[in-house]
């Protein structure tokens, strides 16, 4: 039976869930009532917080997946150090009760890890775009073509997991980190690079799953 919890974490998930296991079990062995039942709300929360269910990618090789779940918030151009100028920017927010753990969007290898300190505004404060602490990788496809995927975090969400060197290489949809308690990530691609966007605000989207951009056939480009 596959373990349904991420492994980016198991510490952190034993640290909260086994001492409120054990308050449950001690308050329903020594109080009267159902005193026990207390802890079970939070327990589950910390489980489902930390879930981390299978996921099949959609699509073909030339069709980007979410690289995580939550609501699209904003698609705007801008210029990306970390990706080149001219690139569309795709961003989700992840709430307390979503999925955590992050996903590529692409097959290919690292070409770059990049991490900026920060403050830890509330993800949905156009702030946190520039001054939260981050954490950006840029995968090279097999056909030159650079995505990066940059994670970024929140209020409450402090603890960025991004265990990623430069030459690791990865498959579509692949697992490759999480950020803690309610976050952002991003989407990076050059908008030359793009047939079309699959996606729009507002949107729920499913890491490693849902397709938010078709990139342009190798054989298409200029």
């Amino acid at each position: 039976m596959r373990w349904p919890f991420t492994t980016f974490a198991t510490g952190t998930l034993l640290l909260f869930s086994l001492p409120l296991a054990a308050l449950a079990y001690w308050l329903r062995e020594t109080v009267q009532g159902a005193w026990w039942i207390a802890p079970i709300p939070l327990l589950l929360f910390v489980l489902s917080f930390f879930r981390d269910p299978q996921r099949h990618a959609a699509g073909g090789e030339d069709d980007l997946v979410s690289p995580a779940d939550g609501l699209v918030s904003d698609i705007v151009e801008l210029d990306c150090p970390d990706v080149g100028e001219g690139c569309t920017r795709i961003g989700i927010f992840l709430s307390v009760f979503n999925v955590h753990v992050n996903r590529v969007s692409c097959s290919g290898e690292v070409q770059a890890v990049s991490k900026r300190n920060g403050g830890f505004f509330d993800a949905r404060d156009k702030r946190a775009i520039e001054e939260n602490e981050a954490a950006t990788i840029v995968i090279k496809r097999p056909d030159g073509r650079c995505v990066g995927i940059r994670q970024i975090t929140g209020l409450i969400a402090r603890r960025i997991i991004c265990p990623v060197s430069i030459g690791d290489r990865f498959e579509r949809g692949q697992r490759y980190g999480m950020i803690r308690f309610g976050s952002r990530t991003e989407l990076i691609v050059r908008t030359t690079d793009l047939d079309q966007v699959m996606t729009r605000v507002g949107d729920t989207v499913k890491g490693g799953e849902t397709l938010l951009a078709t990139l342009r056939p190798d054989n298409d480009r200029d």
